[in-house]
């Protein structure tokens, strides 16, 4: 990996998931930017899609100069999260799951509506399924479960999506997807990996844990991010079932 490649990257991590961390973050390849599965903005193309507690808005940012503001689109209540794939934004809320259409940048359109119990609600995707962790939170999200539901959401389903598994994981929050391979950040209790090859009977295969509070993921190639409390944690998932520790990144280094 080019060295100035990796700056970039790393730093645009610690952006992406810093707006979520600071204001309360799976590749496409329509994506001018990467995020991760608890980030409350993301850039498809020249655009760049908000998500406040209620709304989606829509800058242009073709020339960063002159940002302008193209739309704001009420979405529902207590909007958490925004997760782009292709032509799609997944936006999740503490009560459902909201899955926009972006064939038109500019004017993004509801396609399809989960709604779940009351909980926390990081979304990611690889296209056809979208995978959903609610999480028990007293303080804010006021959930009763915590649990990983995979969803069928390829083709006509995108309408109505269709709940495949669930399977209960300590506190799960952010996440990301790598082929069959599901990454999922479960605080103190570690960091889970979790075989999805059948999506119907997901299988943690592993927890890593080093003593450290993983919240969030972003997977670029064959490196696995992990936002961890004070830095970032780097993998390498060549083989992705059996993550292998790189390095530690602490905020200050960044």
């Amino acid at each position: 990996m080019r060295t100035a490649s990796f700056i970039i990257i790393v730093v645009m991590s610690a952006l992406c998931l810093g707006c979520k961390k600071g204001d309360s973050g799976a590749s496409n390849d329509s994506s001018s930017g990467k995020s991760g599965s608890i980030a409350r903005m993301t850039i498809v193309g020249n655009y760049l899609y908000l998500v406040n507690h209620n709304d989606l808005k829509v800058y242009n940012i073709a020339d960063p100069a002159t940002m302008t503001l193209q739309k704001t689109i009420p979405v529902g209540f207590e909007v958490e999260t925004i997760y782009p794939y292709n032509d799609k934004l997944f936006i999740g809320s503490t009560a459902a799951m909201y899955i926009y259409d972006i064939s038109d940048p500019r004017n993004p359109a509801r396609q399809g509506t989960v709604n779940h119990i009351r909980a926390c609600d990081p979304v990611v995707t690889d296209g056809d399924y979208a995978y959903v962790t609610l999480r028990n939170n007293n303080d804010r999200c006021g959930g009763t479960q915590n649990v990983l539901n995979v969803y069928d959401v390829s083709g006509g389903k995108i309408l109505n999506p269709v709940l495949l598994s669930t399977i209960g994981l300590p506190q799960p929050y952010g996440l990301g997807v790598q082929d069959t391979t599901l990454y999922v950040c479960c605080g103190e209790a570690g960091l889970a990996v979790v075989n999805v090859k059948d999506k119907r009977k997901p299988e943690v295969k592993k927890v890593i844990t080093q003593g450290k509070n993983y919240s969030d993921v972003i997977v670029i190639d064959n490196v696995l991010f992990a936002y961890v409390t004070g830095g970032l944690a780097l993998f390498d998932i060549t083989d992705q079932q059996n993550p292998q520790f790189i390095s530690e990144i602490r905020n200050n280094n960044l």
